[in-house]
């Protein structure tokens, strides 16, 4: 089975925003605790969006638990940011794009497992109406 390229597209995508939020508090300058905690949480989603993209180019279907968890942590750095008090506007904005970037296409992978599982058969554009 292939997947989409917007499936694989997204996968890469969910990647790159992990390496944006992965340099931002380093070229930024950013404090320790804030350098620490979206680094680290950086390099964990790129775990998980790295076993997702795996998944993909081998099976050709997301992982659900690796896109699971890769929404959970890209979440994780939209709202990391304005937990600090120092952390300017450039850091956030960066951290908070890496993170949408992160947990909006994972979403989408763990969406498009789901679907696989389930079928597409079961939506609510084909129920019949009565006229």
């Amino acid at each position: 089975m292939d997947a989409s390229r917007f499936t694989v597209a997204s996968a890469v995508v969910a990647l790159l925003g992990c390496l944006v939020a992965f340099v931002a508090p380093l070229a930024l300058g950013a404090q320790p605790g804030i350098r620490g905690s979206v680094t680290l949480s950086a390099v964990v989603g790129a775990v998980f969006a790295g076993k997702n993209f795996q998944t993909i180019r081998e099976r050709g279907v997301p992982s659900l638990a690796a896109g699971t968890m890769a929404t959970v942590l890209g979440l994780w750095l939209i709202v990391a940011p304005l937990q600090y008090e120092t952390v300017g506007a450039p850091l956030t904005a960066v951290t908070q794009f890496g993170g949408m970037c992160l947990a909006a296409f994972s979403a989408y992978s763990a969406l498009v497992a789901v679907e696989r599982v389930f079928g597409a058969s079961g939506g609510a554009d084909h129920l019949e109406t009565s006229d």
